[in-house]
């Protein structure tokens, strides 16, 4: 199993190497965006870890184009931390991103989770799991497609894994530590930024709200609920998440503790204009 390593840190990618090859898998350097792009059609790798700071062609680039024309799943290594540049990565298709510097133990967790995950959605034929849908809006694991009316989607590994977990629970909040354990397949505390960048591309690519019909919405401190809701149900549009907290029983109560803990334990930063750290 390859890995496609790119970056222009020599030593960085001689530990990577070490690390990754004591864990059973195989890594191919690369320097450039150029070298790292005929590299990626050349050995066909199972995972893509990108510095985004790249030269001759830019890490920016060289993602768009492997998310544009394959489907091979990319996490960002960058020490690019500000949440702007984690949404841009998000946006143009990257299933991870990692700011440096980071644990590498941590690094082959995550990446180790990453392959199940693109390994499971593999397996989605044999596994029979069926079709779900919600108006017109269709997943089929089988096919590993979404459709919603006549178009066809074309969502990330990670965007198929997240919409399938909401709409497999769908009617219930997810809070968004279990979004992340059963989406990314590791139980650390998650960047907030991380998921609701992913978030963010899905209603958009959805076209979430479109004819007035919201999809997925957002329980403020506690997680993400799919359902569908027409404008004319808005006048009770607070009775399905009365309903859905019963529904969840004790640990959506207990979630929805913990996130009223948590944020009155932050300090007000509103002085300087910092925004929260909930996904929205």
């Amino acid at each position: 199993m390859a890995i496609l390593v790119i970056d222009t840190d020599a030593d960085l990618i001689d530990l990577i190497c070490y690390t990754f090859r004591r864990g059973g898998l195989d890594v191919i350097p690369a320097y450039d965006g150029n070298s790292a792009l005929k590299l990626w059609k050349s050995k066909g790798p199972e995972l893509i870890l990108l510095d985004l700071e790249v030269p001759r062609v830019s890490g920016w680039e060289v993602c768009e184009q492997i998310c544009r024309e394959g489907s091979t799943p990319v996490m960002v290594l960058s020490a690019l931390s500000a949440e702007k540049h984690i949404a841009q990565a998000l946006e143009l298709g990257a299933d991870d991103y990692i700011t440096k510097p980071f644990s590498f133990n941590l690094l082959l967790a995550r990446v180790r989770a990453v392959l199940r995950r693109v390994q499971r959605v593999g397996g989605a034929a044999v596994s029979g799991w069926q079709a779900l849908s919600s108006g017109d809006l269709v997943l089929d694991t089988r096919s590993h497609s979404v459709t919603r009316g006549d178009r066809a989607l074309r969502l990330t590994v990670t965007e198929f894994k997240l919409l399938h977990e909401l709409m497999v629970h769908a009617g219930q909040v997810l809070p968004y530590q279990t979004l992340v354990d059963r989406v990314w397949g590791y139980d650390e505390v998650a960047d907030a930024g991380l998921l609701r960048g992913h978030v963010l591309n899905l209603r958009r690519k959805l076209e979430d709200g479109r004819n007035g019909v919201t999809l997925i919405h957002t329980v403020y401190g506690v997680g993400y609920s799919f359902r569908r809701e027409t404008p004319e149900a808005a006048p009770d549009a607070a009775l399905p998440v009365r309903t859905m907290i019963a529904a969840n029983g004790g640990e959506l109560a207990r979630a929805m503790r913990e996130g009223r803990a948590r944020a009155a334990a932050r300090p007000d930063l509103s002085a300087v204009g910092e925004r929260g750290v909930w996904p929205s």
